[in-house]
């Protein structure tokens, strides 16, 4: 069968119209989902690691799962309608990805959601200057490089049905992303204060747990921050 790649959805943190995520984000990706099983069709598609919000109960496929924004919420509800028809339709095969923190080459188009790797290179190109947030060596994400994501995404079709994390395994702080390229380009790091519409809306800490996308054979390596910079800085 044919396989639908469904990575479409409203991806900013800070929407807050309610309706609108709930149409493109959880409607939308139901009636596709709906029309890959009446067609036996593959369903592959975008979920988050949002949805685990402040990771208190971790960050494993089947933790309970704990959303800041609702961004996350729309990613935690179509997983759940995801889950009930992997259980309804077993011989479909549908796979959702929950991405950690993506960066790489070209996000200019996601103009303010593009990662903080891609934000901090453009300043230190243009203004020789890194903004960053007061406090970020108190803020980790697990930082995965596109290249990583595209090949997992394309060997998904051969997982079995389920819910994927796909990140390195391994927590980085925005302070050692801003480091790497200040040490690389010799801009220098300016820091400001953390905005207020984002307190208790961000996630502290991220780390993939990857026991579950290891358990099917899936390679264990992925790019490490320096070398996924590195990547980036000399395109």
């Amino acid at each position: 069968p044919k396989t639908i790649y469904h990575l479409g959805a409203i991806s900013s943190t800070t929407e807050t119209d309610s309706a609108k995520i709930t149409e493109n984000n959880i409607l939308l990706s139901c009636r596709i989902l709906e029309y890959c099983i009446e067609n036996n069709i593959n369903f592959v598609y975008a979920s988050s690691a949002s949805v685990y919000g402040l990771g208190k109960e971790g960050f494993n496929e089947e933790c309970i799962t704990k959303p800041l924004n609702y961004y996350a919420n729309s990613k935690m509800c179509f997983d759940f309608f995801a889950k009930q028809k992997m259980i309804d339709n077993p011989k479909a095969k549908i796979v959702g990805l929950r991405y950690f923190n993506v960066y790489g080459k070209n996000e200019g188009v996601k103009k303010t959601g593009a990662s903080p790797v891609y934000t901090f290179l453009q300043q230190a190109k243009n203004t020789n200057k890194i903004k960053l947030f007061e406090g970020s060596e108190n803020y980790l994400r697990d930082f995965i490089h596109v290249d990583d994501v595209t090949a997992i995404t394309k060997k998904a079709i051969d997982f079995p049905s389920g819910i994927y994390n796909v990140g390195t395994g391994k927590a980085r702080s925005f302070f050692n992303v801003a480091s790497i390229i200040s040490n690389w380009t010799g801009a220098k790091i300016i820091e400001i204060p953390f905005p207020e519409h984002l307190i208790g809306k961000y996630q502290e800490y991220t780390c993939s747990d990857n026991i579950k996308i290891n358990s099917i054979g899936y390679p264990k390596d992925r790019i490490s921050l320096e070398e996924g910079i590195k990547r980036i800085i000399d395109v």
